[in-house]
């Protein structure tokens, strides 16, 4: 049986990520609280988020959703919600989209030094281009793997062109452009001579879904799709994870994220 937790979120957090249609659409197993001690906390990611969340998890959280978290040091926050079994899940614009894991078997089965990924964003004119990377770089290990490297190629407030590489020894060029002209976006494709794998996902506002098509010799391949925001998948598994007392390694890939996303 679905045990039901509470919810609590601040106007900041709730704007951010829509925690309350989100928590609307799972009256199972999530319920919004006013109480003080509730079981998930989401907190929006603005400077002096790691603080708010260790204070959540004094105040009895059992697990937290982090929405859109800028840099900082999480190496306080990650100890203790390890030592006492707390899930903090990172919850970034597309990483958490349901396309991103069925597309994932299929970019394993291309990633490796002889592959090339290209990577583009569409964002809003005006967004923090360090959160607008961070979101890109959890997509691209989410979906394929880490980055290991990343120098600029390109970045003012138009966006950014830069080179990376995998750790899987494959290449990667990432791209991000600010316009209001289009709706945000993200996509991904990964080539080789003879096959190929491509990711599209809608922003995180919208249960459009997320599209994936697997091409080879044999023709091009379009996935089953799958109707869900990002925002509702990741608080399902902010729900699981709780709900089974499991600490999660969202914060050590954010961290590793956050070393390249940070203005050198």
């Amino acid at each position: 049986m679905t045990q039901q937790l509470t919810v609590t979120s601040s106007p900041e957090a709730d704007a951010k990520g829509d925690v309350h249609q989100v928590v609307a659409s799972l009256p199972v197993s999530l319920h919004l609280s006013d109480a003080e001690a509730s079981a998930l906390v989401a907190i929006a990611g603005t400077p002096g988020w790691t603080e708010s969340a260790l204070g959540a998890i004094a105040s009895g959280a059992r697990g937290l959703m982090i929405i859109e978290p800028c840099a900082a040091d999480v190496a306080s926050l990650k100890k203790r919600a390890d030592t006492l079994g707390v899930p903090v899940v990172i919850d970034t614009e597309w990483a958490h989209n349901p396309a991103v894991a069925a597309a994932a078997p299929h970019f394993a089965s291309l990633d490796d030094e002889n592959s090339l990924l290209e990577a583009r964003v569409n964002a809003r004119v005006g967004a923090d281009l360090e959160q607008v990377l961070l979101a890109q770089l959890a997509l691209i290990r989410a979906a394929v793997g880490p980055v290991a490297s990343l120098t600029y190629a390109r970045r003012n407030r138009h966006g950014y062109d830069a080179l990376a590489t995998l750790v899987s020894g494959a290449r990667a060029s990432l791209a991000a452009i600010l316009t209001d002209a289009i709706p945000g976006s993200a996509a991904l494709r990964m080539i080789k001579p003879k096959t190929a794998v491509t990711l599209t996902l809608p922003g995180a506002g919208t249960a459009a879904p997320g599209k994936v098509t697997v091409s080879g010799p044999e023709g091009a391949t379009l996935l089953p799709t799958l109707w869900e925001t990002s925002h509702r998948a990741a608080w399902r598994r902010l729900h699981t994870l709780a709900d089974a007392g499991q600490a999660c390694e969202d914060l050590a890939a954010f961290a590793d994220d956050a070393a390249l996303a940070v203005e050198r």
